[in-house]
């Protein structure tokens, strides 16, 4: 039997899904009207992600290629598919740190999650926190009469990246094989570089009203961001498992990046799960912001950087799960960015204990071609059925 903390969605009660399908008859079309829901969100919003994040995953899903979007409950459910939080009746709750090392980001995510209370509704809350320097550059405008411009990078100037983000999340169970689920995020983001010595000329005027008295420039200020996420689970086969997200639908007035991810999970044995996932990010990535203009920040002025326009990207990701003796998932995964033609490996290992109900979780991912990188995540969580 699979270990009710890395429980999937044929763990559910099927006379607790049989009532609640009878229940919202009026959702037997549920799959394809999410479907649509999906495909005209994607297809409605638009705009550029200046430098788009990296996903945010659980420290599990990380471990195994950042995926099990088809699979992923309780809090890490809330990050990458948030259907998966009516896949158990449980009462959890999540936390976990995550540390990146080329760019020193510092993530931090608590969550708890609740679909023991309603027998037919399970609900959520969660709050991230994000610091770190990334790197790339902008087109520095000198301002006043002067129409001169500085290509800024992150080796002559710190870039300073930093949020917090609060989401509610609601998952419904649909029958005895589908469940549904939808977040609500807000989110305040700031983007901000200091200028070193050498970054502009001696002779720089810094009459651009973005740089203040201590030569910092304002990148840009993605203040009160709100925004949805859409997700479904399909329970395919007794051991075959769909999910399928639209994260960031609601991209007005914001530089959210909008994605689409769709995972398979499978439970090849008792102990084995085996899953593979895909992201599309709609809004793509930027390596350089064209211009910094006197002005607040509108569209670009500028064209004089290497590669300026937002462009779709994807990521491909899978990995495996093994229990040992009950008590300690060993996990791997590989994963492909497109976006930076890059190659990943990961891997993780856990400590489980039924009685509390608690987990802890260790896990990391190594950039092996296309760059040097790594990523840490150390979780915990405690739960109860």
């Amino acid at each position: 039997m699979m270990h009710p903390m890395y429980c999937d969605v044929s763990a559910l009660s099927t006379a607790r899904l049989r009532l609640a399908g009878q229940r919202l008859a009026i959702f037997r079309h549920a799959p394809r009207l999410l479907a649509t829901a999906l495909t005209v969100a994607l297809t409605a919003v638009g705009g550029s992600s200046a430098q788009a994040a990296d996903p945010m995953v659980g420290v599990r899903s990380l471990a195994m290629g950042d995926s099990l979007r088809g699979l992923a409950v309780g809090g890490e459910g809330m990050l990458i598919n948030p259907s998966g939080i009516a896949a158990v009746r449980q009462f959890s709750t999540t936390a976990f740190y995550s540390l990146r090392t080329q760019s020193l980001g510092h993530f931090l995510h608590a969550s708890v999650a609740d679909s023991v209370t309603q027998r037919y509704l399970a609900l959520g809350l969660y709050y991230n926190f994000l610091t770190e320097t990334p790197k790339f550059s902008y087109r520095l405008a000198e301002g006043g009469d002067s129409t001169r411009t500085f290509l800024i990078d992150s080796s002559t100037n710190t870039i300073t990246r930093s949020g917090n983000e609060t989401g509610i999340v609601i998952g419904v169970p649909i029958g005895d094989r589908f469940a549904i689920g939808g977040t609500v995020k807000y989110g305040y983001y700031s983007l901000r570089s200091q200028l070193g010595d050498g970054s502009v000329p001696a002779d720089f005027k810094y009459q651009n009203p973005r740089i203040d008295k201590e030569r910092n420039v304002d990148l840009g200020t993605l203040g009160n961001i709100v925004t949805f996420d859409l997700g479904m689970t399909l329970r395919l086969f007794e051991a075959l498992r769909l999910g399928v997200v639209g994260q960031n639908l609601w991209a007005h007035g914001t530089e959210m990046p909008t994605r689409l991810g769709i995972g398979l999970s499978v439970r090849a044995t008792e102990r084995l799960q085996l899953a593979a996932d895909a992201v599309i990010d709609f809004t793509g990535h930027v390596d350089c912001i064209p211009m910094m203009p006197t002005t607040p920040m509108t569209a670009p002025q500028s064209t004089d950087c290497s590669d300026t326009a937002a462009r779709i990207t994807s990521r491909f990701g899978g990995g495996l799960e093994y229990v040992i003796a009950g008590r300690m998932p060993l996990r791997l995964g590989y994963l492909y960015d497109s976006d930076l033609t890059a190659h990943h490996i990961s891997g993780g290992l856990g400590y489980i204990n039924l009685d509390p109900g608690f987990g802890i979780d260790f896990s990391f991912r190594q950039r092996v071609q296309g760059g040097n990188e790594t990523l840490l995540l150390l979780g915990i969580r405690v739960q109860r059925e």
